[in-house]
């Protein structure tokens, strides 16, 4: 798999051929890593679809049970077999467009309107706050900051803090202390990336989220903070 633009692709590669041993090895669009689907444009369209196709199946299952068990099982069903796909390596694919966010949020409101057994018409926003859920790219929004957290105090993997240093200014500005530097960006690939867009939302978070004392402290004040007090210029807008 060769991965770029479709227009580099199509100019630069339709004719490429790549071989070992004098055996052409053949060239594939998308490929399963680790449990990731990666496309050759890294627009996660793929890995999308395979998610909807697992939760849709999960929420078909919960639907044939829902009339035989109680609002709490439900939710713990959903939490067991359909939270998992939703949040699975999220960090790595958060970066969404609106169209893809859309789509596995869609599925959320699904799930969450059979649990409490609402009409059709009934509003997103009703169905959420009545299960107290955040929507899913909030939630992953959420769940880059506890990592970006974790790296900044040395509780990540190294490869995940060697990604990040602090921001230098010769002038000493306030309003650079404890901000990072951020790469600059050539291509939209390295904007979607963890080291530029998880930096981003490190620079954008509010203080009192960079200096809790532990993990634990961090969760609880994340649980209190809007979209706004943790977005980054690329939060896919639902």
């Amino acid at each position: 798999m060769i991965i770029g633009s479709r227009q580099r692709l199509s100019v630069q590669c339709d004719d490429l051929e790549i071989r070992i041993d004098d055996q052409i090895i053949k060239r594939v669009d998308h490929t399963k890593s680790l449990g990731l689907t990666i496309d050759d444009h890294l627009s996660w369209c793929n890995h999308v679809d395979e998610i909807c196709k697992k939760v849709s199946s999960a929420i078909g299952a919960l639907k044939r049970v829902r009339p035989f068990i109680s609002k709490e099982t439900a939710i713990q069903i959903y939490n067991a077999l359909i939270m998992p796909h939703f949040d699975y390596c999220s960090l790595v694919w958060d970066c969404l467009s609106g169209y893809l966010s859309d789509k596995l949020q869609k599925l959320q409101n699904r799930a969450a309107r059979i649990i409490i057994k609402s009409p059709f018409d009934t509003s997103s926003d009703h169905l959420l706050s009545t299960l107290d859920w955040e929507r899913l790219f909030l939630r992953r929004k959420k769940q880059k900051a506890l990592m970006m957290f974790k790296s900044m105090n040395g509780l990540a993997p190294e490869y995940l803090q060697s990604l990040f240093s602090q921001r230098r200014s010769v002038y000493n500005l306030r309003d650079s202390k404890g901000k990072l530097t951020l790469p600059k960006p050539s291509t939209n690939y390295l904007k979607r990336s963890f080291s530029y867009s998880g930096a981003m939302l490190w620079n954008n978070m509010p203080k009192s989220l960079k200096n809790a004392v532990s993990v634990n402290h961090f969760k609880q004040l994340i649980k209190k903070v809007a979209l706004a007090d943790i977005s980054d210029s690329h939060t896919a807008i639902m």
